[in-house]
């Protein structure tokens, strides 16, 4: 979604309850600021808390290797085309090793220079986000490499970030001037 005026402002610091501010604690940049995305979704602050637990488990707890669950979230914001998620993420991906040619290739139709695995979970997003389901021969491939606990994580990723997609684009929330200098380097690639 291309940048405009937001829809909700973030709310500011001093109005977040005390119970909001102190979950929001750990959702700050190196300035100390809460992330925009956090102090948006703060203007409805007991579902902020509650959508805090789920957030932490599938962004700190997630049992699918980190750099899997960055390419999951890159896709996922390309297919969006959530720009905040887009390059809040692909400055998380740099930093566990995802290149820049990687994130790019995200923003294709067919990603190229991937393996076997990230591939088929790269399909794999692709058909939640269009369907709500897996075939079965994305199953197999899926289930012949991941347990049970990988394939639900798979699965609640790939949930929470839509969700937060449809936030980050139904709200017009805006990327802090840190997140937003990636533009020139990594843009958000527009779907074909």
């Amino acid at each position: 979604m291309p940048a405009s005026e937001p829809r909700l402002h973030p709310v500011q610091e001093k109005d977040i309850p005390e119970k909001a501010l102190a979950a929001l604690e750990p959702y700050r940049n190196t300035d100390g600021d809460i992330y925009t995305i956090w102090a948006t979704l703060a203007a409805h602050p007991d579902a902020l808390r509650r959508f805090l637990v789920f957030g932490n488990h599938v962004l700190g707890k997630n049992t699918l290797p980190v750099r899997l669950r960055e390419l999951v979230i890159l896709r996922i914001a390309w297919q969006a085309q959530a720009e905040y998620e887009w390059l809040q993420h692909a400055r998380i991906a740099r930093r566990v090793g995802v290149s820049d040619d990687e994130i790019r290739a995200l923003g294709r139709l067919e990603p190229d220079g991937f393996d076997e695995v990230e591939q088929t979970l790269l399909s794999a997003t692709d058909q939640l986000v269009a369907e709500a389901d897996l075939d079965d021969a994305v199953w197999k491939r899926l289930r012949d490499r991941f347990s049970a606990e990988q394939l639900i994580d798979l699965v609640y990723t790939v949930g929470q970030y839509q969700t937060v997609a449809m936030a980050i684009n139904s709200f017009r929330i805006q990327p802090e001037p840190d997140i937003a200098a990636l533009r020139a380097e990594l843009p958000l690639p527009a779907r074909a």
